[in-house]
């Protein structure tokens, strides 16, 4: 199902229409400035590469050389995949929020696709389609891609109420399969299209409330940006 958001209060809206229709569910969303395929970074140079074994070998390298650099205790490889997903990594994760407004900042907030319709994606998914740690101890020994909530290890994932799917390669499709002709996942998903046009508007509504490159980076990196859109640099 897709629906259209031209202004902040029918974003508002269908945001309240789907929480009422989905209040035992979990519910996420996943702000995309442009047309692009719901894919995990790891995949988007060549989604029939199966980049399984290079993955485990940059996390295990990843490990290695970064001891003096990482002082948070990461206790599995869940872990470091989600803390290096943050810092710019390339992994089979794929980021989700579980706050709309994050969602919608996400979808607007590049300033290269202002010209660009912005698309934010709902997910809505129960149990069974939730990873299970205890089950699933390796991300890299799987074949069905999954939503995962993670452990809260850095301040990027705190501030941005970081969920995500782990994506998992097909052996039967041969690809990492974009979750919109995933069979699993598909029927779950709905998009709300943001008209370029409204961009602009929709990212005035969320800093009064709070949605900021600062807010939702909180390092120099976030502040040094805020500072860039305040001054329309």
């Amino acid at each position: 199902m897709t629906m259209t958001a031209k202004l902040f209060s029918d974003f508002l809206a269908q945001i309240e229409r789907i929480h009422n229709d989905n209040s035992d569910k979990v519910i996420l969303y996943r702000g995309q400035p442009a047309d692009f395929p719901l894919i995990p970074s790891i995949a988007r140079v060549n989604p029939k590469n199966d980049t399984t074994a290079i993955e485990a070998e940059m996390i295990a390298e990843l490990k290695r050389r970064s001891r003096l650099k990482i002082k948070t205790k990461l206790i599995d490889d869940w872990d470091w995949l989600v803390y290096a997903q943050h810092f710019g990594l390339k992994t089979r994760l794929l980021d989700w929020t579980s706050n709309p407004l994050v969602g919608l900042w996400f979808a607007c907030s590049n300033s290269t696709f202002y010209s660009s319709d912005g698309q934010l994606f709902v997910l809505i998914a129960d149990e069974k389609l939730l990873l299970d740690r205890e089950k699933d101890t390796s991300p890299f020994d799987r074949n069905k891609t999954r939503v995962y909530k993670p452990h809260l290890n850095n301040e990027r994932i705190v501030a941005q109420d970081g969920w995500f799917t782990a994506h998992a390669f097909s052996t039967s499709s041969k690809l990492f399969v974009n979750l919109r002709k995933n069979s699993l996942l598909k029927k779950n998903l709905s998009l709300i299209s943001i008209p370029a046009h409204s961009k602009i508007a929709f990212l005035k509504q969320l800093s009064i409330l709070g949605m900021t490159y600062e807010k939702l980076f909180p390092d120099i990196e976030g502040l040094c940006k805020q500072l860039n859109y305040e001054y329309e640099m």
